[in-house]
Formats: C-alpha cells, structure tokens, sequence
C-alpha cells in the first residue's frame, strides 16, 4: 500500500509539474503574441529639454503634431526640464519646443511602439553662462562658446563604471580640484545648493557631480577648481525602482604595505540599499538610500624606539552607517518643492594609531549628526525663477578620553604613552540661500544672498595628562626633555559665528559666439572687523568663425575666505583664563617637577590679531579650446592665483634675537592668528576630452604649476618668529606635474571597463635641526641658511581599474509605465595600484631623526575588491 501511494505521489508530482510548465509556456505565448497589441494601443513618448551645455530648461513650450492628422498636443517641461505624452498612436509626428532666450526648435520624428530613451531636445541658449560644463555621460555636447573642456560632469553611470573603493567618490574627485583655490576650511562641497566641507550621504544617493561649473560665478565663494557641486537622486513619478549591494574586499589578495613587516589583515565590507518611486496621485515621490560600512584594517605602524626598530600591524576598527531620504512635492510642473534628510553614525577604534604613533597611542573617536534641507524651485511668467534653500544641520564629535599619564614624543621617531587628544564637539548651523534668475535674450541677470549661523559647544581637554618632548634618541636615552606641556583648567566653551553674503550677475550676450559676464559679490562675518569684502568677477568667451569649433576663453576676479570657526574657538579656550599652559624648559624625566626652569606662572595664550583681514585670491585665467572632431576637444589653458592676507600664526612674544628676552613679561608664548602671509602660482594646463559614440568616455588632465607661499596654515608657526622673509618656499601642495586620466569602455556583450590612471612629481618637505636653538619652546629651527620646504619627496603613481559585467535579466512587466524597465545584476572587479607603486605619504626632514631623509609610511598597496548589484524596476 505504501509503494502504491508512493507511486501515486509520484504520477501527480509529474503531472504537476507538466502543467505548471504547459502553463508557463501558454503563457509566454500570450505575452509574444498578443504584448505587440497591446503596445499599438499605449504609447508614452518622454524626453527632456536642455541647453547647450546640457543643463535643463524648465517652462519650455512643447507641441507634437499628428502628420497625418493634424492633431496637436501640447504640454511644458517640468523643473528638471522633462515632459511626456501618454496614449499616442505610434506614427511620424513633428514635434516643437520654444523657450525665451533660445531659437525655436523642430524636428519631425517617428514614435515607434519599442521603448525608447528620452528623446533629447537642445536648445541653442540666447543668454549664456560664461562656463558651464562638458559632460562625460549621454548629455555631451560639443565644445562651444558655452561650454568648456576643463569642466567635469560625473554622472551616476559614469560613476558606475569607475573604480572607486568602497563607492568612496572623494579620493577620486580630489585628483580633479587645484589645492591652491580650496578656503581655509577646505574644499567647498555643495550638496543640492546646500554648503558644507563633507559629502556624508550614501554614494547610491548621488545623481551627478560637477567641478569647474562656472569658475568666476558670483553666486559661489570659492572658484570653480576649489569646488565640488552634488546633485542628489528622487524618485520617479510613474514607477518604483531599488536595488541592493555588497562590495567587499579581503587582504588575503592584497600586497603588503611597503612599511610593513607582515601583510596587514583587512576585511572590508559595504553593503547598500535604495528604493524609491510615486507617492498616492503621483504629484510627488520618494527616495530611500541606506549604507552599512564595517571595516577591520591595520594600522601600520613604523618607529624607532630605544630597543631598535618597532614594526607591528595594529588592529583598527571602522564602523559607519549613513541614510538619505529625499521627499519631492511637484505643486504643478513649473513649481518643485523637495526636502531631504540625511543621517550619519560613525565610530573608530584605535584611531591615531600608525606611522611614529605607537599602539597605545590608538584612541575610540565617534561622529553622528542630522541634516535637513527644503529647496523651493518656482518659474514665474516672465522667465523669473526663484530657488530657495533652507538647511539645518546638528553634528556631534567624540574624541578620547581623558589621559592619566604623561605621553612621550621623540621627533621623528615615536610617540608613545597614552594620547593626551580629548574633546567633544556639537554644531548647530542653520543656513538659508535664495537666488533669483530673470533669463532674457541678451541679458540674463542673477542676484541672491545668503545667511548662515553655527552655534559651536565644544570640550577640548587635550594635553591635560602633559607631554615630554625629546629632540632625538640619544637624548631620550639619558632622559634629557627639552620641554614638558601640560594644560589646566576649564575646556569648555560656546560661540556662535554669523555669515551673510550677496551677489549680482549679468550674463551678457553681445553677439552670435561672444559673451561676457559681470559679477560682484560681498561677504561678511562675524568673528572678524572686516567689512568690505567686495569681489568682482568677469569673464569672457569668444568663438569666431560660422563653425564655432574654436572658443577663446578667459576671466578674473577675487575670491575672499573665512576665519575657520577652529581659531575662533582656540582663541577663547586658549585666553590663560579657561585654560592655562604649564610649560618647564629642561624638566627632569619622569617627574618634571624636580628640576627644571618653571615657567608656569607665565600662561601662553593664543589670540586673533586685531587688524586681522579676510584672506583673499586674485584668480586670473587665459585659454583657447579646439574641437577635433563630434564630441572630441582639447584645450590650453594657462591660470596665474595670487593669495594676499592668508592666515598663518606667530609668536609674537618669542625671546628677542639680541637680549633673549621677551617683550611681553606678563606672557610666555602669545601665539597670534594673522592675515600677513601671501601665495604666488602660474599653471598651463591642457585638457583632452572626448567620446566616441557610446563606446569610449575619456577625459586627461596635464597641469604643470609652480606655487610658493610662506604659510603652512592657520596654525602653523614660523621657524623664526622675527623673520618670516625664510618662510617662503614652495607650498606644501606644490607639485610641478601632475597627468590624471579617466576613461570607461563599453565592450559589447554588457562588460565595461574603467580606468583611472595618476601620477604627480614629489611634493615639498621642511628641513628642521630637531632642537630649540631660539628658547621659543618649539623645535622647528632650520639649519643655518635653508628656508622651507627644501626637501623634496618622491612622485607618486596610481593605476587603477574596473571590469565590470552587467547581466539583464528579463521578465513580463505588461503595465505601460514600467516597460522597458528591466532587473539588472552587475558584477564588478576593482583593482587599486596595480603596479604596486610605494607612494610615500610622509618625509621625514628633521636632522636628528633616525629617519631623516626617508619616509616611514605609504598609502595601500595594491589591492582587490568585488562587487554584486541588484537593480530592480517594482
């Protein structure tokens, strides 16, 4: 009986099993069948209205008219510039687009029942911007008088097919920014209008990324190098779309660190997450995206102690967790409203290890904040656009904890004992920016401002357990210090800084292929007594001829920066009051109090000179452009920046050369913040870039520079505090050549392969004996007759690719606004230094190191990276 209803089980497993596939196969019969009906019957033709240089045309006038009938619809393009029109018959129709400022347009085309891409309308732009950008994704355009091949525009699909590590995109944008242009805070990053110094949202969340948009526009504080534009993803009005990925990496494949004496362990593993599509009534959208990163690496660390050599690979530990949401509000389609919310949780273990730091010197440090952002974009009649921008931004910073012992630091050889770095950092910054476009056919005018508030609450309790320091070995050996610092007191502190700036522009065209823009901009702040801060700005390009293949292209102006809120904030802890310094010249070892010249009733402070000015660049460009060939141009371009009241820091109360003596009894060191240092720089750089058809995006870089100052930075001390003329040498970026070079190739049969390839000339490193020859209580003398940044290191070279194989996976999708959509699995392999390069990160310049000479770490190796994505349509 058993056997009998086994076999029965069987027989209706099979059968089952047969109609389950007669079942799949009628059904795929149907779908081939009669699917081509049905799509006869539904139509949606979408497309986009751009100008020139790509950017979207928002309020253009479209009209698709029937050929054979006559009939004519017509609709307006939305804020991103797109439109569509749904129950079509397919057919040939002539399609039309007008906009105030550009030349009408018309095309006849063919509305076939396939599914196609946006159909892509460009408009040729009556009133231009001075420089916009040259993409590397589908919305290339040729170089014209509007357009400019030292632009970059990183698309997402760009970005996809670039080797990054981990989707970290910065290191990769950095290759692209001129040091020499960043403020005192760093690279100005603004994400959706909004600005700020970090991009802390998950990569899936980025759309596009621009660099060198407009360099001498007045509606940005810093020059188009010195910049970095984000735009964000939204989700779509008319289906759902996700995706999930995992990227990972293992030092089982990886090369050993030049420094170290074992391969360092490494587990890396990022994992990722998006989704997004229509609300209820489809006027508005969502966008979701999360990232996980947990990385296990080892810190190399490469030291001289008394017992010879120290190399170990210390244990590091990175956890960090980021979410973007993006809610988008389309009142009606010349009117957008959208808010976005990010999140950050970072944490890290055995952070400040590595290099001279030995492994007790490993501290916990943690970082979490909100950010809030409401953009208003409204197009009235008249060709009137307002933006309106309003973020509010909460972080908070931890950072070690309190040091019971003394550290120890022998230069240029090891840091030992417990880290004396402990503090604690909230910011509150609200910002609201509002700009106003009046687009014309000869002018285009642009005003706004711009106001933006941070309130800082911080604790900096560092150097509170003291620290010895030791001028070489030898000396630490007979335990000999040079100096003993400890800090007391109270370390808290609250301020708020205030910034407001404003601008005006005129874009300007004078004729076919000659226009000219004219800016002025002004800003304030409140930290400092600096009150006219005007900048002008001009620019020009100019492309003769009927073809306009050649473009003569120019501009000036001044670019003002900001006291950083860090010297706001060291001049009120570091007042003698809040906190004061104990500082013994020659103290015994380990117990400073038993001998020593006690210098502790003197409190060294540090304060922000009265007459202190905004830093300010003078930036002056000259270049031609050539368009080789559809889509291929190279361009010369030669830059001359002058940098005039740049900060640096200065004792002013240093012993005086002649008695020994110092001019302020009452003090010991007055370190005093200044506007009083300068910068110089000339660079020619030539600029390809080009694309063939859908196969082949390249962009290359040469830049050959030569850039002197003689500030370090804002709190970078001099070696002579009484004569500043041997500070200046070449600054700390200078590196004479630098080539970067990007491609991504399409393969066929859906394998892509990307390169980055970069390689630079040495930088500069300062020279210094290791002892306190002057009494100033710092050990950065020079040797007699060497000013800075003598040294010079050797060039780095970084080769790095990505193969990638994207494998589509149909399926039956039969609803008219999501065919054409399909799931998508990529699989990707990342190789970082291929070569294998050693690229030093650190010269070691002082005299008594054991080191000297030589370096003692090196970025990575060459290492390996795998990658899984899901995309799927919903």
């Amino acid at each position: 009986m058993k056997g009998r209803s086994c076999k029965k089980e069987g027989i209706a497993t099979k059968r089952h099993k047969s109609h389950i596939r007669i079942g799949a196969l009628s059904l795929c019969i149907c779908v081939c069948v009669f699917r081509p009906l049905l799509a006869q019957s539904r139509v949606t033709f979408t497309g986009v209205v751009q100008d020139e240089s790509g950017a979207a045309v928002a309020g253009a006038k479209i009209a698709l008219m029937r050929q054979i009938s006559s009939q004519t619809l017509e609709t307006t393009s939305g804020e991103a510039g797109r439109f569509s029109f749904e129950e079509l018959s397919p057919g040939e129709y002539l399609l039309k687009a007008e906009a105030s400022g550009f030349n009408p347009y018309e095309q006849i085309l063919t509305v076939r029942p396939e599914v196609t891409e946006p159909f892509r309308i460009n408009l040729k732009v009556g009133s231009v911007k001075t420089q916009v950008t040259v993409t590397l994704d589908d919305e290339d355009e040729v170089s014209t008088a509007q357009t400019n091949t030292t632009s970059l525009r990183f698309s997402n699909d760009l970005l996809g097919g670039l080797p990054t590590n981990s989707e970290d995109i910065l290191p990769v944008l950095d290759r692209f920014i001129v040091p020499g242009t960043q403020g005192a805070e760093g690279t100005a990053i603004l994400v959706d209008g909004a600005e700020g110094t970090e991009l802390d949202i998950p990569s899936e969340a980025i759309s596009r990324i621009r660099i060198n948009r407009n360099p001498y526009s007045a509606a940005f504080q810093n020059p188009g190098t010195g910049r970095i534009e984000v735009s964000t993803k939204r989700g779509h009005r008319s289906y759902y779309e996700g995706s999930f990925a995992i990227h990972a990496r293992n030092s089982l494949f990886d090369a050993r660190n030049a420094f170290a004496k074992f391969k360092p362990d490494s587990d890396r593993r990022l994992m990722q997450a998006k989704f997004g599509g229509p609300l209820p009534g489809r006027q508005a959208s969502f966008y979701i995206a999360a990232e996980r990163l947990m990385d296990d690496e080892s810190a190399v660390v490469n030291a001289v102690t008394l017992s010879g050599p120290f190399a170990a690979n210390v244990p590091t530990s990175e956890r960090v967790y980021r979410t973007f949401t993006r809610l988008q509000w389309w009142p009606s389609e010349l009117h957008t409203i959208f808010g976005t919310y990010d999140f950050k949780n970072k944490s890290h273990e055995n952070d400040k290890v590595g290099g001279f730091n030995l492994p007790e010197q490993g501290i916990h440090t943690s970082e979490y904040g909100h950010k809030f952002t409401l953009r208003d974009n409204a197009l009235f009649t008249g060709n009137v656009r307002n933006e309106l921008i309003l973020s509010f931004q909460k972080e908070r910073q931890n950072m070690g904890s309190p040091a019971t012992a003394p550290a120890v630091i022998v230069k240029e050889a090891f840091t030992g004992g417990p880290s004396q770095s402990t503090g604690r950092e909230t910011k509150t910054i609200f910002d609201m920016n509002d700009t106003v476009t009046r687009l014309g056919v000869t002018h285009s005018f642009i005003f706004g401002s711009r106001f933006r508030t941070a309130r800082i609450d911080a604790l900096d309790a560092s150097n509170f357990g003291g620290t010895f320091e030791f001028s070489s070995l030898p000396l630490f050996a007979a335990g000999m210090p040079y100096v003993f610092r400890v800090s007391q007191g109270d370390p808290s502190v609250v301020f708020a800084v205030r910034e407001t700036s404003g601008f005006v522009q005129d874009d300007v065209r004078v004729r076919e292929g000659l226009n000219l823009t004219f800016g002025l901009r002004y800003s304030w702040q409140s930290i400092t007594d600096d009150r006219n801060n005007l900048a002008p700005r001009f620019a020009f390009a100019f492309s003769p001829g009927p073809k306009r293949k050649t473009v003569l292209r120019g501009g000036a102006g001044i670019f003002y920066d900001d006291l950083p809120r860090a010297a706001r904030r060291r001049s009120l802890l570091l007042d003698g009051i809040r906190i004061r310094h104990l500082v013994i010249s020659n103290p015994s070892f380990p117990n400073p109090f038993l001998g020593g010249i006690l210098t502790s009733s003197l409190p060294s402070i540090t304060r922000v000179a009265s007459d202190i000015r905004s830093p300010y660049l003078l930036h002056t460009t000259i270049g031609v452009e050539q368009e080789l060939r559809d889509r291929i141009s190279v361009s010369v371009e030669y830059t001359f920046m002058r940098g005039l009241n740049l900060f640096r820091s200065r004792d002013i109360n240093a012993p005086l050369p002649a008695t020994g003596m110092r001019p302020y009894p009452n003090f010991l060191n007055i370190d005093r913040i200044e506007s009083t240092a300068f910068s110089r720089s000339n660079a020619v750089t030539i600029s390809f870039s080009g694309r063939l058809g859908k196969f082949s995006r390249s962009y290359a870089k040469y830049v050959l520079s030569k850039s002197i100052d003689d500030t370090s930075g804002t709190f970078s001390l001099p070696a002579d505090n009484y004569n500043l003329r041997t500070e200046a040498g070449s600054a700390d970026f200078d590196r004479r050549h630098r080539f970067n070079f990007m491609q991504v190739l399409e393969l066929g049969r859906g394998f892509q392969f990307g390169t980055i390839f970069s390689t630079a000339s040495g930088a500069p490193f300062n020279i210094t004996t290791g002892f306190d020859s002057n009494a100033d209580t710092l050990a950065n003398d020079r040797p007699f007759g060497v000013t800075r940044n003598t040294g010079r290191g050797p060039g780095t070279v970084q080769l790095d690719l990505r193969i990638k194989k994207v494998l589509v996976i149909s399926h039956l999708w039969n609803d008219e606004s999501r065919r054409g959509k399909q799931q998508v699995v990529e699989l990707s392999l990342d190789a970082f230094n291929v070569t294998n390069h050693t690229n030093v990160t650190h010269m070691i310049g002082v005299l008594s190191s054991p080191f000297f000479g030589g370096a003692n770490s090196a970025d990575a190796a060459r290492r390996f990276q795998v990658s899984l994505n899901y995309e799927f349509p919903y």
